[in-house]
């Protein structure tokens, strides 16, 4: 018999699906979590970088849209004493919230497992090779998201999600592993599962849902895009270097290639402004060329300069709908791949 939808680890979130949307940012709000859990899956908040009375927001605002289980999403990535501190509170506040789960990315999660599980939150965490699931493992998380390098947006993984899966899965056993990277659909989830995953969590897919607090024309550029039109790199380095990322080709990355590749201070336009963002406490600041973030639907430059962070699994990625439909039709088509 092969693997059925619902799996163990259903059943410990108390979730009808094992499909998790991805925390990505301050484009991740209540209404795309809320909508993702009502339909049966783990909606899951970006959080990272926001003070304690936003997160706080973020969380009433998504109780008030369901009442079915939910997460957030934080980076860790700190960069000394101060930055950990300040991570500790946040994922304090999240827990003392009673989330379902704190999702981690980007570091050890060792400092902040206790914190949270002492309030009876689980803590998961993705990562991108074998060897820093086992120490995710030994750190005592309750679940690994395993992502590959046909993942969109920032990738931790270095060998593709079909290589890394299933290693991860016998490597940590019987810790869960979830699977991130180059799935968009549900014949991809239903391969997750043949593979060992527990479930999926879904980025790009995701960003081409209404409730994505995204522009218009990056949503559009997701579902006219194959794999074939991303590019893993590290052009969009100002606020966040040495983290590579996959994102589309724009003019940005094209005016770059045009000039050769030139190195950090010496490429195209660096330094100029591209536009301005409204962070998460509605601060409005310029955005510089070449700077991580994502476009939000009141973005008043040309998003061809923005970072159009995107996953290989935009080739299967054609429309722009309810997350609660995307999570349906996942649920559909893999209830068909498993009983093919």
């Amino acid at each position: 018999m092969g693997p059925e939808l619902r799996t163990p680890l259903c059943e410990a979130l108390g979730i009808e699906y094992p499909i998790f949307s991805v925390g990505f940012g301050d484009a991740a709000r209540p209404e795309l979590a809320a909508a993702v859990s009502n339909a049966g899956g783990l909606g899951v908040l970006g959080a990272s970088g926001m003070g304690i009375d936003v997160i706080r927001r973020r969380i009433a605002g998504t109780r008030k849209l369901t009442r079915l289980p939910f997460g957030i999403n934080f980076i860790i990535d700190e960069e000394g004493d101060e930055d950990r501190a300040f991570l500790l509170d946040q994922v304090a506040t999240a827990a003392a919230e009673h989330v379902a789960v704190v999702v981690l990315f980007w570091g050890d999660p060792a400092p902040y497992v206790a914190r949270a599980r002492g309030l009876g939150v689980k803590v998961f965490i993705q990562v991108g090779s074998v060897e820093e699931a086992k120490s995710a493992a030994e750190a005592g998380v309750d679940a690994v998201i395993a992502q590959g390098i046909e993942a969109g947006g920032h990738v931790r993984g270095t060998t593709s999600i079909w290589d890394l899966l299933p290693a991860t899965v016998d490597a940590i056993d019987p810790v869960p592993v979830l699977a991130s990277g180059g799935i968009g659909d549900g014949a991809g989830l239903a391969r997750a599962l043949r593979a060992g995953a527990q479930g999926v969590s879904l980025g790009t897919r995701f960003v081409a849902s209404d409730e994505a607090w995204l522009h218009p024309a990056y949503k559009l550029r997701i579902v006219q895009s194959t794999a074939k039109d991303t590019v893993y790199n590290e052009l969009y380095d100002v606020w966040w270097p040495n983290a590579p990322h996959r994102t589309l080709r724009n003019k940005a990355f094209a005016e770059w290639e045009a000039a050769g590749r030139p190195p950090p201070g010496s490429r195209p336009g660096e330094g100029t402004s591209i536009g301005t963002r409204t962070l998460s406490t509605g601060e409005v600041i310029d955005w510089p060329r070449y700077a991580v973030g994502s476009a939000s639907p009141d973005f008043d430059g040309d998003i061809e300069y923005a970072p159009l962070w995107a996953g290989e699994s935009c080739t299967v990625v054609n429309d722009i709908k309810p997350a609660g439909e995307i999570v349906r039709d996942l649920v559909r088509e893999a209830e068909a791949a498993l009983r093919g």
